[in-house]
């Protein structure tokens, strides 16, 4: 916006984009020194807020406030992701009455910047209406005359309205930094007022005529045109214009051609295609000309009535301008204005309207506009599951405004009442979104120094990114515990200068991915927890975390080409790097590199873990190392899974105030889970179950020290997690592959994973039984063959095996392993033999097999071997044996 003026220092209103305009001029030349934005509106969609404004807001520092009329609020679920979590969306409730001021602020204790105009908080008042805004600014050594109004506006508008849990907070710290701003401070803009009708209407705030000139333009008039008449009677002007739209402004047609020809006034139509939403009432008195702005239509509800009596609330400024601000039009007929039918609205007025939802220590704090004409239930929708999907949690009953559910629920979970009539028919009221104020107001206050924006591809583009990352990775862990990251975290008070850490507690996890992406980078950061490295810098981590049920299309936002390139947006997707035709130097570095990444992981705090994971991965994929040894990378990956859920992390070294990081949060469990399912996919691939091999002790390992991770593996994560890695390993990082893998490894089921391994060795083996495995063949000694069966599952409480058919007359034996017994029925001709070995110690049926003999076992005597003893047929029965023959399972 041109800011133009008669005399200096003096804001006129004018149109411009947004004020977003605003914020990203702060975001780009002001810094991060923000510590309120203030965002007042009818209607607020929250959707296109979290879309275009909030990141920009972020990025100054400033901890975000949104606040519209509960009986208009209509949001739609799945695009709003962040409120109560990110940012403190509020309501407001004028008692049947429109709450309908439009108005930013950006403050800081240096200065402000303040857009009081008539677009709402949604795509159409920022972007697609014509609107009215007045700008005013507090600048190091001037502020404007009308600040102490607002302030005192701002402080009063709580004993009015009503609003949420919150808001009142909100307005008073936004109203306290405007009045320091304010102090010592040169006053300027002399002749600007702001006015509202909290106490008197606004009507009288306006001057006495006459008056030379007066012209008016609202989309919405009154009925039989109330404000206008008084109005014209208050002003008598010389002169009346009206300017309207044809077929979009609401008024009612004769009564405004009577009053149009009382005062011998001229009509003019506005044919522009855009609607028409800015709010002006224009005088010249004296020589001079100026403006009423802001949000009051020409309506009694907005001009002629107070709050307090009655009154929407309605916040103007009265500003002094150079030119006119009527729409250019043509002259028409009085004879043409027509009533004009305003298309129906649907306010939620009928229903309960919940205000607001805030968790307190007893569970959530619920808050109703006016209380509830009958019973109600109150159902809570869970942030992570479907908007579609809700619960009952408690039942409400008649009367209340206030009360206390002792339910918990995650900050964004959304919340609403439902009223059953007689008949069984249920009312659902409007939703709110859980606020957690420890969330919601929190500021990030990045650092001074430009945070890395190295992305995955850069490392492997140019070593020199690559060392500095290792050093900025060094750093980082020698700065843990005291002083992880390099941001300072404003709390709730404004104070600064405390460090985050990484335990289980939700807001300390949540500051140190802000400080972690303040030291490595917010790709980086990103590339860690599996999500797209494409979104611009400006919002904080954690708030981009994804749920299964959002399905939402990628949103184009509002910002132009030059603005989508400075926030970050857009460019090429990134791609697998290759470093087989690299010079062998290269190769050797990008291998010690490694080396020294995994090295580090152990003294690492979470994130970073699985930073040095994926890109562990991404190494051996690029061909750091030559083709054939497997033997050097697999044992790295291994002692980097290993890490993911390491124990002796100096955050957490047995001291009572630092509780085990190897209880995550739970909102980033899934990307570790997926994370760790990739990677053993990975070993898995290399690793022979046949033998004890380098690769096989590697699988082990990792699987061992990561079992717990992979219940919470999710398809998502592990789509992103193994994406471009398929050129190099192949089936073996398929989605199905490593959920595949992770099944195998936390359902601990020795019996499958020994039919996998005997079935690798060549065996024809199946399971018959629940704890019976069969391998068919002919075998000279088919007692070594099932005890190699029963060694590959001896980890089971109770296994048997055979081997052979005992069809025609051929050899066949059965062995049963509990241990420590293990019985032995052999039939290598007609009669079978039974025995009985008493194994001690590490001793099993594995070593036994291995080699080749039974005659290293201690052996229990029961008389005769050619008839069965009372242990062997306890057992047998345990696992519904009655005949120790081998069935005939091929026919």
């Amino acid at each position: 916006m041109a800011e133009t003026a008669p005399e200096p220092g003096v804001p006129a209103p004018g149109t411009f984009a947004s004020p977003l305009t605003l914020i990203l001029d702060e975001a780009r030349n002001g810094g991060a020194g923000m510590e309120e934005a203030l965002f007042l509106g009818f209607t607020t969609d929250l959707g296109f807020f979290e879309e275009i404004v909030l990141g920009a807001t972020q990025a100054t520092g400033a901890r975000v406030t949104v606040v519209g009329d509960v009986t208009m609020a209509r949001n739609d679920p799945r695009s709003v992701r962040l409120a109560g979590r990110s940012y403190l969306a509020g309501l407001a409730y004028a008692d049947g009455a429109a709450f309908h001021p439009k108005l930013m602020v950006l403050a800081g204790p240096e200065r402000a910047t303040i857009a009081l105009g008539s677009g709402n908080t949604t795509l159409a008042g920022w972007q697609g209406n014509a609107e009215l805004w007045t700008v005013l600014r507090v600048d190091g050594e001037q502020s404007p005359v009308a600040l102490p109004d607002l302030v005192a506006w701002l402080r009063d508008l709580p004993e009015t309205v009503r609003f949420s849990a919150g808001v009142p907070q909100a307005l008073g710290r936004v109203a306290a930094l405007l009045d320091r701003l304010h102090h010592d401070r040169t006053p300027t803009a002399s002749q600007v007022r702001v006015v509202g009708n909290l106490r008197s209407p606004i009507i009288d705030r306006l001057p006495h005529g006459p008056v030379d000139e007066l012209a008016v333009f609202a989309p919405f008039h009154d009925r039989r045109s109330s404000a206008l008449r008084r109005l014209l009677q208050r002003l008598r002007p010389g002169r009346f214009t009206l300017a309207y739209q044809p077929g979009l402004s609401d008024l009612d047609g004769p009564s405004v051609a009577a009053l149009v020809q009382e005062y011998d006034g001229r009509v003019v139509a506005d044919h522009d295609e855009r609607y028409r939403h800015g709010k002006l009432v224009e005088w010249v008195s004296g020589g001079r000309r100026w403006t009423l702005t802001g949000s009051p239509n020409i309506s009694s509800a907005a001009l002629l009535l107070a709050r307090d009596s009655g009154g929407n609330c309605e916040l103007g400024i009265i500003t002094p301008v150079s030119a006119t601000l009527l729409p250019p039009g043509t002259a028409e007929p009085v004879a043409r204005l027509r009533t004009v039918v305003p298309p129906t609205r649907t306010p939620a007025r009928g229903g309960p309207l919940l205000l607001g939802a805030i968790r307190v220590p007893d569970g959530l704090e619920i808050s109703t506009a006016r209380p509830l004409p009958d019973i109600a239930h109150l159902e809570l929708s869970p942030a992570i599951a479907p908007p579609e999907t809700w619960e009952r949690i408690a039942d409400i009953p008649a009367g209340e405004v206030a009360w206390t559910v002792t339910a918990s629920a995650d900050a964004g979970s959304r919340v609403r009442l439902v009223v059953v009539d007689a008949d069984g028919v249920p009312t659902f009221g409007n939703l709110v979104f859980v606020v957690d104020p420890d969330r919601a107001l929190r500021r990030v206050a990045p650092s001074g120094f430009q945070a890395p924006t190295t992305r995955p591809p850069d490392l492997f583009a140019d070593f020199r990114l690559a060392e500095r990352f290792l050093s900025d990775l060094e750093a980082l862990r020698a700065g843990l515990p005291s002083a992880v990251g390099g941001a300072s975290v404003g709390n709730a008070g404004g104070a600064s200068g405390t460090r985050a850490t990484p335990g289980a507690d939700a807001g300390g996890w949540e500051r140190y991915l802000d400080e972690c992406a303040g030291r490595v980078g917010r790709p980086l950061v990103l590339f860690a927890l599996g999500l797209p490295v494409a979104p611009g810098p400006s919002a904080p981590v954690q708030d981009l975390l994804p749920v299964s049920w959002d399905e939402r299309e990628e949103v184009e936002s509002a910002f132009d080409e030059d603005d989508a390139e400075a926030a970050g947006i857009g460019g090429d997707a990134p791609a697998l790097p290759d470093l087989r035709e690299s010079d062998p130097a290269v190769r050797r570095r990008y291998r010690r590199w490694v080396e020294r990444l995994v090295a580090l992981a152990p003294g690492l705090n979470p994130p970073e873990r699985m930073l040095v994971v994926r890109l562990t991965l991404w190494t051996a994929a690029a061909g750091a190392w030559p083709q054939a040894r497997t033997d050097e990378w697999l044992p790295l990956l291994s002692r980097a899974v290993c890490a993911l859920d390491h124990p002796d992390h100096p955050d957490h070294s047995g001291h009572p105030d630092h509780p085990d990081l190897r209880d995550l949060p739970e909102r980033v469990q899934s990307q570790v889970g997926s994370l760790a399912a990739v990677a053993l996919a990975v070993l898995r691939s290399h690793a022979p179950r046949y033998e004890i091999t380098p690769e096989t002790l590697a699988f082990n390992a990792a699987a061992t020290a990561a079992g717990r991770l992979l219940p919470a593996a999710d398809p998502v994560y592990i789509a992103e997690y193994t994406s471009l890695l398929g050129a190099a390993f192949g089936p073996a990082v398929g989605p199905a592959a490593v959920l595949d893998v992770a099944a195998d490894v936390t359902r601990s089921d020795p019996l499958a994973d020994a039919v996998r391994t005997l079935a690798e060795r060549g065996r024809e083996v199946h399971r018959h039984a629940p704890w019976l495995l069969h391998v068919e063949g002919r075998f000279g000694n088919p007692a070594l063959v099932a005890l190699e069966a029963v060694g590959a599952a001896e980890e089971a409480s109770l296994v048997g095996a055979w081997a052979g058919s005992g069809s025609n007359g051929e050899p066949w034996a059965l062995v049963v392993w509990r241990r420590p017994d293990l019985i032995v029925v052999d039939a290598p001709r007609s009669n079978p033999l039974w025995r009985h070995f008493r194994l001690a110690g590490l001793v099993g049926p594995r070593a036994l097999a291995a080699q080749r003999s039974f005659e290293s076992a201690p052996s229990v005597s029961h008389g005769p071997r050619n008839k069965p003893f009372d242990l062997a047929c306890r057992l047998l029965g345990e696992m519904d044996l009655v005949d120790p023959r081998p069935p005939r399972c091929r026919s």
